[in-house]
């Protein structure tokens, strides 16, 4: 039996687009999912990533990302890009920068192959809720996750 490919979406509902990992799981599952997908809540993220990773054949992490690009824009990261993210390069929105979390991992032996689908927030702020413009790429999103999970490479 081969081991399950893991979408693990991060972010915070309570900050608005940081939400947009979150959201794209709950989008996901409640559709259907092609056999051995796995989909969870990753929350904001820090070291406890590195435990729901454990024993995947691949990870697609779903988060929202500072990327300088018109909101709802969505971009593909390898690890490289995302393992050499400096503190505070703002890749990524939380407080345990992603990058930190997954050079640890990277040094420890314990990450699977895996990419970050990202997609740039309007707004990151308190508050419930998305912006229209990370709302309406939302389809987008859940389809280009759907494309990793099919890619061979």
């Amino acid at each position: 039996m081969s081991l399950p490919v893991r979408i693990i979406g991060v972010g915070n509902p309570l900050m608005g687009d940081d939400g947009a990992g979150v959201a794209l799981v709950e989008r996901l599952l409640a559709g259907p999912l092609p056999p051995g997908v796995e989909v969870l809540d990753g929350g904001t993220g820090g070291v406890g990533l590195l435990d729901l990773m454990a024993e995947a054949g691949r990870v697609i992490l779903v988060d929202a990302v500072e990327m300088g690009a018109g909101p709802g824009t969505i971009r593909r990261f390898g690890i490289e890009t995302i393992a050499g993210e400096e503190e505070g390069s703002g890749l990524s929105l939380h407080q345990a920068g992603l990058g930190s979390v997954l050079a640890l991992g990277r040094e420890m032996g314990m990450l699977p192959p895996l990419v970050l689908i990202g997609i740039q927030p309007a707004r990151v702020d308190t508050g419930l809720g998305l912006s229209s413009e990370v709302e309406g790429a939302l389809d987008e999103l859940a389809a280009e996750v759907l494309r990793e999970v099919l890619r061979r490479d």
